[in-house]
């Protein structure tokens, strides 16, 4: 967050002033493959923030049309039987668009999860800020090997298991952007 120094001329006071912190959707999705063409989404979340501060969780599994190989079944740890009695996309995505409404959406490799949601909502989120924290963490760790997910959020102090499973990820991307809001 941006701090403001003022300072008393008289007193050599110095009161600080930190940048107000905005509202923001944290996004990840799980889908079966990389091609938002393609492929389809097989899970979804959305955390609500205000700050640092979790305002409002939306997460669901979906139901795709074809079977999840199982080599995704190994990245995830969605299986089929897990998404059997799922939603299918056309039920779950009026009520993503609602959830989200006009927040800006956070995400790690934002262009990848961004790609799938617009293809799934006839572009219901182009008038929305999209901020990567990929892009966020280059230019905050330029020293890092990688800058894979995990890789940023155990730099920063998150050790949790859970990587490649749609909520968990959703809140390592919010930690580390709201990291990158104390620091600006």
């Amino acid at each position: 967050m941006k701090q403001i120094s003022i300072i008393d001329n008289d007193k050599r006071t110095e009161i600080s002033k930190r940048k107000k912190e905005t509202k923001f959707v944290a996004i990840d999705v799980e889908t079966t493959g990389l091609s938002p063409l393609y492929n389809e989404l097989i899970e979804i979340s959305a955390i609500k923030y205000e700050g640092a501060k979790k305002l409002d969780t939306f997460s669901t599994l979906i139901k795709p049309k074809k079977e999840v190989s199982s080599t995704i079944t190994n990245l995830t740890g969605i299986t089929n039987k897990m998404l059997e009695d799922a939603p299918t996309i056309e039920k779950v995505m009026p009520e993503l668009i609602e959830f989200i409404g006009d927040n800006p959406i956070v995400a790690h490799n934002a262009n990848f999860d961004y790609s799938f949601l617009q293809n799934n909502s006839n572009k219901s989120f182009t008038n929305n800020k999209v901020i990567d924290t990929v892009a966020i963490s280059r230019k905050m760790l330029p020293n890092l090997p990688n800058h894979k997910l995990n890789t940023v959020a155990r730099y920063i102090g998150i050790q949790e298991e859970g990587y490649h499973r749609a909520e968990f990820d959703c809140e390592c991307c919010a930690k580390i952007y709201m990291k990158y809001l104390e620091n600006i």
